[in-house]
C-alpha cells in the first residue's frame, strides 16, 4: 500500500504541475499561487510560502504565502515580511547551499529564528528551487505548528516537485519581462533606431536562451522563428518544416479552431512535448509551438502506472484472503476474501467491519489495537465473524496499520481455520480425558512402590528395591507426560488467556537460567546469558512466557553434551520476516537459544515446533514431542514468532516478538 501511496502521488505532482503551473506563464502570480496549492494539497504543511531573490540577489523576499485555511494565497511584488540575506536563517541556509533543510523539533534547533511568533512552527521542511543545479529561482517553505510532521514522503514529493516548480517560475519571470519590454517598447514610439536596434538584440537574446524550445511556423508548418534550444532539440532552422513531427491535420486544426493542442512526439528515443498555440500576427497568423523534453516523466508515469497495475493483479490474484480498512470501512478486497465472506464486491465495499465480526472478536481486536500507535504489525490473531448466510467462521487474520492521506488503514491477509479449530477442540477433549486416565492409576501404582520401598517390616532384596525403583522413575515420567498433555489442551482450549504484565526481559530471563542451573550442573553442562541491550521490559504474561523459554532451554540440556554450553541471548533486531513487519520496518525483541548437542536438520527444522513430533535425537532421549509446540503456541498467542535454525554445529531457536505491540 505504501508502493501505492507513492505512485498515486508522484502521478498527482507531475500532472498538476505540467498542467497548471507551466500553463499559467508569462503569469507569475498565478505560477506562485499554483505553486503553493500543489504543495499544501500533497504534503503535511499546515502553512508554506515562496521566497525569491532580490534583485541584486544577495537575498530573499517573501513572495508568496498561504495556510491551509486560507481560501487564496497571498502575493505581492515587495516583500510580504522580512527580507533573509542569503546565508541568515533556514531560507538563507537553503539558498546558500542549494540543500534542502528538515527540522523536525524547531525549539531543539538552534537554526530556527522565531521572529515574528504570529503562527506556531512546531517542524519546518525548507527546499531550493534550482534551475541547472546552479541557478537559485526561489525557497519553498513549510511549517506544521507540531513537531515531526513532515517525513521523507514529503520531502520525495518536494524534491519530484522542485526542478518543475523552478523551471515554470523562471520561465515565468521571463516571459514577464519580455511583456514588460513590449510595453515599454509601445510607450516609448519616439525610441531611436540604435535604442530600438538594442531592445531587439535584448528580445532576441532572452528568446535564444528560454529553458524551453520556442518556435514559430506559418500555416504550411515551414518555422519562421526558432530559438537555440529548439533548434538543438529537434535539428531545424528557419525555413524547415516540422510536418515529420507534427501532423499536418494538427498544425490544420491548430489555425481552424484557433485553440492549444499539446502532443508527445517520439524522436530518436526521446519524448517531445509539443504546446501547439495559434499566435495573430500580420499579414500571415503564425503558430506558436513550446517544445520540451519529457522523456524522463513519461518514463516515470509509465513505469508507475506499470508498477501500481502490478501491484493491484498480484493483490487480486493472492491466495490468501486480503483486505484493506480505511475509517472502519472496506476499501478494498480481493476476490478470495469475497468468496470466503460469501459477499460481493459491490456488498462488501464500505461496509464496516463490525457488521461481519462477532460481538467478542469486535471487543478483542479493538483492545489489540487500542494499546498500539504508530505502523504496527500483529500476526496470528484468532477472531470469529459470520459469513452473509449466517455461518460463523474461526479466523486467524494478520493487521498491518499504516498511514494514507493522513487517515489510519489497515492492511492484512485472512485464513479459515473453522475446520482446525473443530480438530484442536475435539483433541482438547481428548487429551483431557487420556490425561486424567493415566493419572489414576499412575498415582495408585506409584503409591504403592514408594510404600513398599519405606516399609521397615517388609524385607526386600536389591534386586526387589531395584525394581520399585524403577517403576517409580518411569512413573514421574508418565506423570510428566500427562502433566504435559493437561497443559497443551488448556493451551488449546477456547477459554486460554493471558494475564499479561510488563515484565524487565533482563531479570526475567536471568530468573528462568538460575532455575535450571542445578539440573544443568547434574549434566555437566553450563548455562550462559548474553544480553545485547534494546529490550527493557515487555508486557507478557510471566508464567506462560517462562513455561515456553524453560521448554527451549531444557530441550537444549537434553541434547547438549557434558562439558558443553548453552547460550541463552537477548536482544533487538531491525524487523522479522513477515512481509507486512518488513514493508513497516518493525523493531522485534529476539531470544534465542543455542547448544553444541548434534544440531538440527534442514528437513526437520520446520517440523519440530508440530504436535507430538519428534526428531531422531528426541526419540533417542524418549522426547514426546510436546514441549515445541507448548511454546509455539505459547509465542503465538503473545503474537510473536518462534523457529528452529537448521545447522550441524548444534540447536539454535530464536523466539521474535514485536514491539510495536508493547506500546502503550
Amino acid at each position: 500500500m505504501a508502493k501505492r501511496r507513492e505512485t498515486n502521488a508522484e502521478l498527482e505532482v507531475f500532472r498538476r504541475i505540467n498542467e497548471e503551473a507551466i500553463s499559467l506563464a508569462p503569469d507569475v502570480e498565478a505560477v506562485a499561487r499554483s505553486i503553493l496549492d500543489i504543495v499544501i494539497d500533497t504534503t503535511a504543511a499546515e502553512n508554506a510560502s515562496l521566497m525569491m531573490p532580490t534583485a541584486d540577489r544577495q537575498g530573499l523576499e517573501i513572495k508568496a504565502a498561504k495556510g491551509r485555511k486560507d481560501p487564496r494565497s497571498r502575493y505581492s511584488e515587495s516583500s510580504l515580511g522580512h527580507v533573509f540575506a542569503i546565508g541568515e536563517g533556514i531560507a538563507g541556509l537553503v539558498a546558500q547551499a542549494l540543500d534542502p533543510i528538515v527540522i523536525h523539533d524547531t525549539s531543539r534547533d538552534p537554526r530556527f529564528q522565531d521572529r515574528s511568533g504570529a503562527v506556531k512552527v512546531g517542524s519546518i521542511l525548507s527546499i531550493p528551487l534550482v534551475f541547472h543545479r546552479t541557478e537559485l529561482v526561489g525557497v519553498l517553505n513549510l511549517s506544521n505548528p507540531k513537531p515531526a510532521a513532515f517525513d521523507h514522503e514529503d520531502l520525495r514529493i518536494l524534491s519530484s516537485l522542485a526542478p518543475s516548480a523552478a523551471l515554470a517560475l523562471r520561465n515565468a519571470r521571463l516571459m514577464r519581462e519580455i511583456d514588460e519590454i513590449n510595453r515599454v517598447l509601445q510607450a516609448e514610439l519616439s525610441m531611436t533606431d540604435k535604442a530600438m536596434a538594442e531592445f531587439g538584440r535584448s528580445i532576441l537574446k532572452v528568446f535564444n536562451w528560454m529553458a524551453i524550445g520556442i518556435l514559430t511556423t506559418d500555416p504550411s508548418g515551414l518555422v519562421t522563428t526558432i530559438n537555440k534550444r529548439a533548434s538543438e532539440m529537434l535539428g531545424k532552422t528557419t525555413g524547415d518544416a516540422i510536418t515529420d513531427l507534427v501532423r499536418m491535420d494538427l498544425i490544420t486544426k491548430v489555425f481552424e479552431g484557433k485553440e492549444g493542442i499539446t502532443v508527445d512526439v517520439e524522436r530518436g528515443g526521446r519524448v517531445l512535448c509539443f504546446d501547439l498555440s495559434v499566435l495573430p500576427l500580420k499579414p500571415v497568423w503564425q503558430m506558436v509551438a513550446c517544445v520540451r523534453d519529457v522523456t524522463v516523466e513519461r518514463f516515470k508515469e509509465r513505469e508507475l502506472v506499470r508498477v501500481k497495475d502490478q501491484y493491484k493483479d498480484m493483490v487480486e490474484k493472492a491466495i490468501d484472503a486480503v483486505y484493506i480498512i480505511r475509517n472502519g470501512r472496506f476499501l478494498l478486497v480481493n476476490r478470495k476474501f469475497q468468496e470466503l465472506m460469501g459477499f460481493t464486491a459491490d456488498e462488501i465495499l464500505n461496509r464496516h467491519f463490525r457488521h461481519i465480526l462477532c460481538r467478542e472478536s469486535v471487543r478483542s481486536l479493538a483492545d489489540v489495537l487500542r494499546s498500539t500507535s504508530g505502523n504496527v504489525f500483529v500476526p496470528n490473531l484468532e477472531i470469529r465473524a459470520r459469513r452473509k448466510d449466517g455461518q460463523k467462521l474461526y479466523l486467524e487474520i494478520s493487521i498491518g496499520r499504516v498511514m494514507i492521506d493522513h487517515d489510519e488503514c489497515y492492511v492484512g491477509v485472512v485464513r479459515d481455520i473453522t475446520g482446525k479449530k473443530e480438530l484442536l477442540a475435539m483433541k482438547t477433549r481428548f487429551l483431557n480425558v487420556a490425561s486424567h486416565e493415566i493419572r489414576v492409576p499412575l498415582t495408585v501404582i506409584r503409591g504403592y512402590g514408594r510404600m513398599l520401598a519405606r516399609a521397615k517390616d517388609c524385607v526386600l532384596s536389591d534386586e526387589q528395591r531395584e525394581c520399585i525403583d524403577e517403576i517409580e522413575k518411569q512413573c514421574e515420567k508418565l506423570l510428566k507426560f500427562s502433566n504435559s498433555l493437561l497443559d497443551f489442551a488448556k493451551i488449546h482450549d477456547e477459554s486460554f488467556t493471558l494475564t499479561r504484565e510488563w515484565v524487565n526481559m533482563h531479570d526475567f530471563v536471568c530468573q528462568v537460567v538460575r532455575a535450571l542451573q542445578v539440573g544443568a550442573r547434574e549434566k555437566g553442562v553450563t548455562i550462559e546469558f548474553r544480553d545485547d541491550g534494546g529490550v527493557d521490559m515487555l508486557y507478557i504474561d510471566p508464567m506462560r512466557f517462562e513455561q515456553a523459554l524453560t521448554n527451549l532451554v531444557d530441550n537444549a540440556l537434553k541434547h547438549a553434551p557434558p562439558g558443553s554450553t548453552v547460550r541463552v541471548g537477548l536482544g533487538r533486531a531491525s524487523c522479522g520476516e513477515e512481509p507486512l513487519r518488513m514493508l513497516l520496518n518493525q523493531d522485534v525483541a529476539v531470544v534465542s537459544v543455542e547448544d553444541e548437542g548434534p544440531g538440527i536438520k534442514s528437513e526437520e527444522a520446520r517440523e519440530l515446533f508440530n504436535d507430538f513430533f519428534v526428531g531422531e535425537t528426541g526419540r533417542a532421549r524418549g522426547g514426546i514431542g510436546l514441549g515445541l509446540a507448548i511454546t509455539r503456541d505459547i509465542v503465538h498467542a503473545h503474537g510473536g514468532q518462534v523457529e528452529a535454525r537448521p545447522s550441524d554445529k548444534g540447536g539454535h531457536f530464536v523466539i521474535t516478538m514485536p514491539l510495536k505491540l508493547q506500546d502503550a
